[in-house]
Parts: C-alpha cells; structure tokens; sequence
C-alpha cells in the first residue's frame, strides 16, 4: 500500500511526491511551497487500523487511502499542518502539573493519540480530558450550536416611517434590510463525530484508572477575528467546547463496525458510500475529498450515484 504518490503543481498537473522532495526536482520554474512545508504534507501515517479520530470518515474513505495511490493539493493542506503544529506545541509544554499529553493509548481493539489529560482542579482524584481542534469557524459555530436567524425588516426613514423603493421593479414596496439574530440549538448531531472520538479517549483512560470528570474540545476558529466569523456568531479566538458523555456500548460498537467494515473493503475491494453526516451532505465529496476521483471510479463500476453537491473547485 502507497497511499500519497502524487502533488498537484499550480498548473494542475501533477508531480510524484518523491521528485518533488528532491533538490531540484520541482517541474515548474519556481517551488510553490518551501522545501520543509511539502516534506510535511508528502506523508500520510500508514494505515494500522481504525483509530478514534477517524469517527466522521467513511469506510471507503478510510480503505481508500489506503489502499489507492492519489492525489494531494498542497494548497488543501495547510491548515492540516497549522493543527499538527499546534498539537505538537502543545504537547512540548504539557508535561508538568500532573498532565498528560499526547499519550498513547491502546487497547486490544484500537489505539490512539489522546490531546490533553489534566487533573480536576475542584474534584479531586477526577481527570479533565481535553481535544485541540483548529476549524473554520463554520464548524466551531455548529459545535457551539449557533445559528444565525436571518429576517427581513424595514428600513425607516428619520421620522419612523417605511421607506419605499422608487424604481426599479420593486418600485412601491417596502425597502427592506436584513436583520440577524442568533438562536442556539442543541449541538448534538454536529458534535456526533467529536464525541465518539473524545468519548474513546475517555474509555482508554477509566480502563487505564482515571475516572473522567469532564470531557471538552478547546477550539480555535482559523479564520478567528475576521467579519465571516463574527457574522457566523464566533467573535472570540478560542473556545472551550463541552463534549457530553456517551455510554460505553455506543462508543465501542461504532468503532467495532467501522473497523468491520473497513477490514470487508480490503477482503472485497468495496466499500459503500460514506453516509451523509460523513460527506458532509456530499460538500465534503466536491471539495475536500482527496480519493474522489478514485470514489467516482468505484461508483461508475457499481452504478452508485455520487453523493458530490455543488460546484466543484478545480
């Protein structure tokens, strides 16, 4: 298996990872990206079996990548390394005040790479149990709960009254602007992913005998501070994010499926299609999928319909 072969270059061709990390093996007449970044976006953990975080991937993305040789925009992953920075910055400065960070954790079913374990300041003998998650403040919103109301009211003039439109095709209506207000709304499908993750973490260390007091992501928007944020509702940098305690059966029944599923893609050379809440109600297919065209191959050969919705970016 040899999952990251190919960059795509600015020109939308495309260069082996292995000529491109060579010196002077760029194809086009300057680098896009200095050396040091490409190294760190040319490699893919190899596959060793489903981990916590990938709850909110679909097992034919999971196996695809795997087991296909694609494609990678370096353009699409510079936020991936701005989170792994922070994860590893962070975990340089954990170490003290009984705090755990970045440990690995495993079991006889799976294993993986927990954030932040630090002790209850106000329970004593209790673990607070924290994931970094650097998103777009789109999705910090909708872990949050926020949503943005959206109505039309009417523009008044000095005296109070409504103004109306003099020409136009709307000439003799009400002249209107648009008002928002946000409402909050339970977060527990947006947070559905994240919290089998973080609730996995958890079931690693109360096995390990750290009984778990309080689970939470701490949460930097991106884009943090520019008006796309504010108007989503995100007017801080950084969130705190409670994450609510799933039972145990749930969490350890989710993995054990997916990972059975995975395991039949690799028996079968198939996997189904990831599930709406996976793909993003296909978004995540047009525009964030780095095996797509390997996943429209798959559905041309057994007559699925491709879940991708919108326009595609090139």
């Amino acid at each position: 298996m040899s999952p990251l072969v190919h960059f795509y270059c600015p020109d939308a061709q495309r260069i082996t990872v292995k000529q491109c990390l060579t010196p002077k093996g760029c194809r086009m007449s300057s680098r896009c990206c200095p050396l040091p970044f490409l190294r760190k976006i040319g490699y893919d953990r190899k596959y060793h079996g489903v981990s916590p975080s990938a709850a909110g991937n679909g097992p034919r993305l999971i196996w695809g990548k795997a087991a296909f040789d694609y494609c990678a925009d370096p353009n699409d992953r510079v936020f991936a390394v701005l989170g792994t920075t922070i994860h590893g910055r962070m975990s340089d400065l954990g170490i003290t005040h009984n705090v755990l960070s970045e440990e690995v954790l495993k079991d006889k079913d799976t294993k993986g790479i927990a954030d932040l374990l630090e002790e209850d300041e106000f329970i004593p003998g209790h673990y607070i149990l924290t994931d970094y998650k650097t998103s777009g403040s789109f999705a910090v919103a909708k872990w949050m709960g926020i949503n943005i109301k959206k109505t039309d009211i009417p523009v008044l003039d000095e005296k109070g009254e409504k103004v109306y439109l003099r020409s136009g095709k709307n000439k003799g209506k009400v002249k209107t602007k648009q008002d928002k207000t946000i409402e909050y709304i339970n977060p527990e499908k947006e947070l559905f992913g994240v919290s089998l993750q973080v609730n996995r973490y958890r079931i690693f260390y109360e096995q390990y005998g750290f009984p778990i007091s309080k689970m939470r992501i701490f949460a930097i928007p991106r884009d943090g501070g520019t008006w796309i944020a504010i108007g989503r509702g995100i007017v801080l940098n950084k969130y705190f994010i409670d994450i609510p305690r799933m039972n145990d059966d749930e969490v350890l029944g989710f993995y054990k499926k997916l990972q059975a599923e995975v395991n039949q893609a690799f028996d079968e050379e198939y996997a189904r299609l990831c599930a709406p809440w996976e793909c993003w109600e296909g978004n995540r297919c047009a525009n964030y999928c780095e095996i797509k065209e390997d996943c429209k191959d798959i559905c041309r050969e057994f007559d699925e319909k491709w879940p991708g919705t919108g326009k595609e970016r090139k």
